[in-house]
């Protein structure tokens, strides 16, 4: 008879106890999209996402696969605002979107739509979330969550998440990025680094941070506020 190993008991208990800890999570209220099918998947990715946020998928906690299922979730939210709200009408979604993504400082949309759009999938996805901020009245902080989760994927996507931990030093750590107490002060780096520079600096250390928390609670959001901005009859 074999003899007890308890080393292989204890990782069989791990094994069948993994969801134990994300059924104790709260979780966006789903519950709120009346369609079934789009709610069951959205439960679906967020409980998958959540294996990877405490390590229970791959045995470590990954927070570039956690962006990759929020990143899902963010985009069955938005294009099913955008089916509901114009009745999957691809020519008034596409025009919702080119107007929510107009410049204040010279009037031009950043978003130029393809002539072969049939879906409302086609069109870029931070396109989309960057009108729902002026639709939804969102600060930028607000929406920067949903675009930087994207940015991860993205890049993730293409094999080409990078984490540069040196362009982060490199710029908390120039002199003339410092105020008078010596700190890192982000107002001065604004002036004096290139724009896109900097852009990188913040993505970067987002990317660093990890702000899980944060990008649940933004799910959440995005989840009740579709929900309250679409007719009763959704």
């Amino acid at each position: 008879m074999a003899s007890f190993n308890p080393d292989a008991m204890s990782r069989i208990e791990k094994y069948l106890s993994l969801d134990y800890r994300i059924d104790s999570m709260e979780m966006p209220d789903y519950s709120l999209i009346k369609d079934k099918e789009i709610q069951d998947r959205l439960t679906s990715d967020f409980r998958e996402m959540m294996r990877y946020r405490f390590g229970t998928r791959n045995h470590k906690i990954d927070f570039p696969e956690f962006c990759r299922y929020a990143a899902l979730q963010i985009e069955m939210l938005v294009n099913y605002y955008y089916d509901k709200r114009f009745g999957s009408d691809i020519v008034q979604i596409t025009s919702a979107v080119v107007e929510g993504n107009v410049s204040e400082v010279d009037g031009k949309s950043y978003y130029t739509p393809s002539p072969y759009l049939a879906v409302v999938s086609d069109i870029p996805l931070k396109s989309k979330v960057n009108a729902l901020q002026k639709q939804f009245g969102w600060q930028y902080n607000k929406t920067v969550v949903y675009t930087r989760t994207i940015d991860v994927r993205n890049r993730q996507s293409h094999r080409s998440l990078l984490k540069n931990v040196d362009l982060i030093k490199e710029i908390e750590n120039n002199p003339a990025n410092k105020g008078a107490d010596g700190k890192f002060d982000s107002s001065l780096a604004k002036a004096n680094v290139d724009p896109k520079k900097m852009n990188e600096y913040w993505f970067q250390v987002w990317l660093d941070q990890r702000p899980f928390d944060k990008v649940i609670k933004a799910l959440a959001v995005l989840c009740a506020t579709v929900s309250k901005s679409l007719p009763p009859e959704q």
